[in-house]
């Protein structure tokens, strides 16, 4: 796909769309957030107040009932809020940002668990955009205060699999919108956590969603830059145990609106001070284009209860050596291979089942647990065993099953038994006469090697031009080499390459929709003439791809669409429809880089891919 209309400036954490800003200069400022800049929470770190597990993420584990955790931290961020302008840096609205955050979490009941979030900006500083019209936010103010309620529906300390809880949280727009940091209503966060620990390792993941006011930062004719609704996934890794602690946190957002998605790295240490405090710290890069996501953000904190408990020594009542929690009888000893239960003799002959060839009938050690002999002790009596010195299954009368060619496959099931092959193929190898690589059932000239696009024939060259006739244009119109086989005077579009139709000239559309624009009329005539010259071409993928601006999901459909425009247009020109098959891609087979306005204008395309069913022999 092509697109003709430049791309304006972009605003989120790493930049600031320019054309959106002159918009929203005249804006009301009667609730004097920055000049050309709408009121939002630029804040996007959620923390964990009661410290289970993870300092960033809940892991499902609540505080026991009664317990009770305050923690105080410090917070930088580097350029959580910047400026650019075709693609190049111009300013940081927001470049350095320090908060002040107080954390708290109380579990009155032990599955009900509560939380409270102060944020305050201590202080805040960006560069001078006046020339672009961005007026400089506040240095202080206080953030989006919040609550939560957590609800614990499992525990791994009351002997579940694992930790799992919910959790509904709920920012108040109470904040300062002269330091970015309040939504205009409130803002809900809606969680699902769960987590397990691994002796010394503890690991969990968490799943949610943030709702809060959709604010558009760009509107153009062809994308929307929004803050809004979003999926938030993460998972963490941390160590366990009463001494140092390391954690490693992966926090990502799938947007639900046309906000761009990121990514933050965080690692942390934890260092307890006896039974009732920690110090703590945490720090990492980010990675995208979501505002709130800085570069990289750091934070140094100290927390007074909620400490992780002691480990407990594994119990082991029945004193069989296997721990209660790996034990499947606790209360009644058995080794370990029996997970901790005890063996059985069903047939009462002194012979467990575990090793008695005949577990329901009484018989002799000497047999294996049967009354009569089984010497390959395949559990086919002598008596009754065709091979009894060579061990077999019972529909094969206790003889090994046949299989002279090592294939895998029984003779009596093998349509090629002294010869090896695959399952697929029942047993047969697969035959390639004259080793051109395609196999000789669908070799067209299976005697004489050729090519696996001409099905294992070699070319031609019908008109004698020096251009072999799967890669002429003009097959049967004697032309020059370098206009594809065609006369000189007819310009060509089209390249006939091996896995492929290269166009010459980029398929233009209506701006989002999927209507071709007539200037490509001419370009996908030739495309329908070179499909109908060229029989030997079974099957062509017509793809649909796009940039990553914009709702992925809307990008997949509109490429599909435009797809199948351009197979509907082929097929009126006389190209079978079996032949054509439409697939929307959208961003994600990107050619460049989407971080340039050149790469994502080649990320705009269509594509057609010659399919060969030889090739996937």
């Amino acid at each position: 796909m092509s697109y003709t209309k430049p791309r304006p400036p972009k605003c989120s954490a790493q930049s600031v769309r320019l054309s959106a800003l002159a918009v929203l200069l005249l804006a009301s400022t009667a609730l004097a957030q920055p000049e050309g800049v709408p009121g939002f929470e630029l804040e996007r770190l959620e923390l964990n107040p009661n410290g289970r597990g993870s300092l960033v993420m809940g892991t499902g584990e609540l505080l026991p009932s009664g317990g009770f955790r305050l923690s105080l931290l410090g917070h930088y961020e580097k350029n959580p809020l910047r400026l650019y302008a075709d693609g190049e840096p111009v300013g940081a609205v927001v470049g350095d940002r320090a908060t002040a955050h107080l954390l708290m979490a109380w579990a009155p009941l032990r599955w009900l668990e509560l939380g409270l979030h102060l944020p305050l900006v201590v202080w805040q500083r960006g560069d001078d955009l006046s020339a672009q019209g961005i007026g400089a936010p506040a240095q202080t103010g206080l953030g989006t205060p919040s609550a939560h309620v957590r609800v614990g529906l499992l525990a791994q300390r009351r002997k579940a699999p694992l930790d799992l809880a919910v959790e509904l949280g709920v920012g108040v727009p109470v904040g300062s919108l002269e330091t970015l940091s309040r939504d205009n209503t409130f803002r809900f966060s809606p969680k699902l956590m769960l987590g397990r620990r691994f002796g010394l390792l503890r690991a969990g993941v968490e799943a949610g969603a943030l709702i809060r006011p959709t604010v558009t930062l760009i509107d153009d004719q062809n994308v929307q830059d929004e803050v809004g609704n979003e999926v938030r996934l993460g998972a963490v890794l941390a160590t366990t145990g009463s001494g140092l602690r390391g954690e490693l946190n992966v926090r990502g957002t799938l947007p639900l609106t046309n906000q761009p998605s990121s990514l933050e790295l965080l690692a942390g240490l934890r260092l307890p001070l006896g039974q009732l405090a920690e110090l703590y710290a945490l720090g990492g890069p980010g990675f995208g284009d979501t505002p709130g996501t800085p570069s990289f953000r750091v934070l140094l904190g100290v927390a007074l209860g909620g400490s992780e408990p002691p480990e407990a020594a594994p119990r082991d009542d029945d004193g069989d050596g296997v721990t209660n929690d790996e034990d499947k009888c606790p209360n009644e000893p058995g080794p370990a291979r029996n997970k901790g239960c005890p063996e059985k003799d069903t047939d009462g002959d002194g012979i467990v089942d575990s090793v008695d060839k005949c577990p329901k009938e009484a018989g002799l050690a000497q047999n294996q647990g049967c009354a009569v002999a089984d010497s390959d002790g395949d559990g086919i009596a002598d008596g009754k065993d065709k091979c009894p010195n060579e061990a077999g299954p019972p529909e094969n009368q206790g003889c090994a099953v046949a299989d002279r060619d090592g294939d895998g496959i029984e003779d009596a099931k093998d349509k090629c038994p002294t010869e090896a092959g695959p399952t697929a193929r029942q047993g047969c190898p697969v035959k390639d006469t004259d080793g051109d690589g395609v196999v000789d059932e669908r070799d067209a000239c299976p005697k004489e090697s050729g090519l696996v696009e001409l099905r294992g024939c070699p070319p031609k060259d019908t008109d004698g031009d020096a251009v072999s006739d799967h890669l002429d244009n003009c097959p049967k119109e004697k032309g020059v080499e370098a206009n594809h086989g065609c006369p000189p005077q007819q310009e060509q579009f089209v390249a006939i390459q091996k896995g492929q139709l290269e166009i010459k000239q980029a398929v233009f559309f209506a701006t989002n929709k999927a209507i071709i624009q007539r200037r490509s009329f001419r370009l996908l005539d030739q495309v329908a003439r070179v499909i109908k010259e060229h029989p030997e071409i079974e099957k062509i993928i017509i793809e649909g791809h796009s940039d990553n601006i914009g709702d992925p999901d809307a990008n997949r459909r509109l490429s599909l669409a435009r797809a199948q425009s351009v197979k509907e247009y082929l097929v009126k020109k006389g190209v079978e429809a079996t032949r054509l098959e439409a697939k929307g891609y959208g961003p994600d087979r990107p050619l460049l880089s989407n971080k340039t306005a050149k790469g994502r204008a080649a990320n705009r395309r269509v594509a057609f891919t010659i399919v060969n069913p030889e090739s996937e022999q």
